[in-house]
């Protein structure tokens, strides 16, 4: 698999927060209604003490695939898409981009993309607005050392049995194709 430009992908955008900093901290706010099609479902919060620790590559199948807007709230993450719709002209794609508290970018990513990133810096926290509610009929984890080819920047890792047993890439896009009705 190849890494593609973010531009690329149709649908993912990268957004400045509104970031505003005093003497006595930062208030972050980000304005999640604007980029998501649909309401929200849910709202997440990742802490990852170490650094290193991979998280994904996930998705939702349908009936509860969903839209996200993916913010660091603290600390810095190399934040990795892969693009699991069939019928896209980055189909099977991945690219990658920084997250952190002090470039404020937060991502929209649209249904069909995966999700995973690598902590950066300790104690690092991710903050997400998902457009459906978690089901775990329909998470899907894909192994982020598949043929994907992603170049993960720090080589000492953290990451879950479920993930690292996560499915290929060819399976999961078969998944996700068949919960559509297309195959």
């Amino acid at each position: 698999m190849s890494r593609m430009p973010l531009l690329e992908f149709e649908g993912v955008r990268l957004s400045n927060s509104d970031l505003r900093t005093d003497i006595r901290g930062a208030l972050l706010k980000i304005e999640p209604h604007e980029m998501l099609n649909e309401s929200l479902g849910s709202v997440a919060i990742s802490f990852n003490p170490l650094i290193g620790t991979i998280r994904g590559l996930h998705f939702q199948v349908e009936p509860f695939a969903e839209e996200k807007v993916v913010s660091c709230i603290q600390g810095s993450i190399f934040d990795v898409i892969v693009d699991i719709r069939p019928n896209s002209k980055t189909f099977g794609k991945w690219s990658s981009f920084e997250l952190s508290s002090e470039n404020g970018l937060y991502a929209f990513l649209p249904k069909g993309i995966a999700h995973g990133f690598q902590s950066l810096q300790a104690n690092t926290i991710i903050h997400y607005c998902l457009t459906s509610i978690f089901s775990q009929e329909s998470a899907i984890s894909i192994n982020p050392f598949d043929d994907i080819g992603i170049d993960w920047p720090i080589s000492n890792i953290t990451i879950s049995e479920k993930d690292r047993a996560g499915m290929t890439l060819s399976m999961a896009t078969l998944k996700y194709a068949a919960s559509l009705g297309t195959q």
